[in-house]
């Protein structure tokens, strides 16, 4: 039985929202703390780790661990990939998931399928496509990111996403959840409205947040009588790439159109 580990990458530093993880979502209730209890409630998953930086900005996560009885790793400010590493050595796990603290909203509920395409197709990674940004976590074989480590350069790991999901270097799979496209639409946490419209999305659903699941957000945003701030990205939007590029969000459509079209696909849809 493959033994897996979910990491949630988290520092406090961030340049558009200060302190954004540290950020009330519930009353009582940090953005970390939120995740943190979505991520345990996943049965596969055996262990769950803080990955944070040795910065003393990042000491207050100490306590979030804690309180969350949840295993810490402190390593590199600008290395996640060494962070990860760092991890499943310790840990011995087969299987690694990268999950990023400022997506509190990520789709938990994908993780079983993620893991049985992984296992069956004997796959390197495996992610969730077609749902918004900062929806789908992300599922790879230790031994997958180790090869991944010696591809590139660790300072910019926090873009890994773009080196493991490459199906020139990497066996890929894909689960496409629906079967609309709703990539580009949001629901990651980096801007003042993004934390206004992710604490709307709770009132509107009044859901325990470990039973929130994607197809309620969805169905939020396609109703006309509900109004949510920066839940969609616009034609003109920009995505930040390695090493300062920038390209068009219709580019970034293009390269992960690309890359799904050599993964193994499952659907989960009729």
């Amino acid at each position: 039985m493959a033994k897996v580990v979910a990491c949630i990458i988290a520092r406090t530093v961030s340049k558009r929202l200060p302190l954004k993880i540290l950020r009330d979502l519930e009353p009582g209730l940090s953005m970390i703390d939120f995740l943190v209890q979505r991520v345990k409630s996943v049965d596969e998953i055996d262990e769950v780790y803080l990955c944070t930086s040795v910065d003393p900005a990042d000491d207050i996560l100490e306590d979030i661990a804690f309180r969350n009885n949840i295993k810490l790793y402190r390593g590199s400010p600008d290395a996640v990939i060494e962070r990860m590493l760092e991890v499943g050595e310790m840990e011995n796990a087969d299987v690694l998931i990268r999950i990023t603290g400022d997506n509190p909203l990520a789709s938990i509920e994908f993780v079983k399928n993620q893991l049985q395409l992984l296992e069956s197709n004997k796959l390197d990674y495996v992610r969730v496509v077609d749902v918004p940004i900062g929806a789908t976590t992300e599922v790879m074989t230790t031994d997958a990111l180790k090869k991944c480590y010696s591809l590139m350069d660790p300072g910019v790991s926090e873009y890994l996403m773009l080196f493991l999901f490459e199906p020139d270097n990497f066996k890929c799979g894909i689960i496409k959840a629906f079967k609309d496209d709703y990539s580009n639409f949001s629901v990651t946490v980096d801007t003042n409205n993004d934390l206004i419209r992710t604490k709307r999305i709770l009132t509107l659903l009044g859901l325990k947040h470990t039973d929130i699941m994607l197809k309620d957000i969805m169905s939020l945003y396609q109703n006309e009588n509900v109004t949510l701030p920066a839940m969609k990205i616009s034609s003109g939007g920009s995505i930040k790439y390695p090493y300062d590029k920038i390209i068009s969000f219709e580019e970034f459509c293009e390269d992960m159109n690309r890359r799904k079209a050599s993964a193994t696909l499952v659907k989960l849809y009729e």
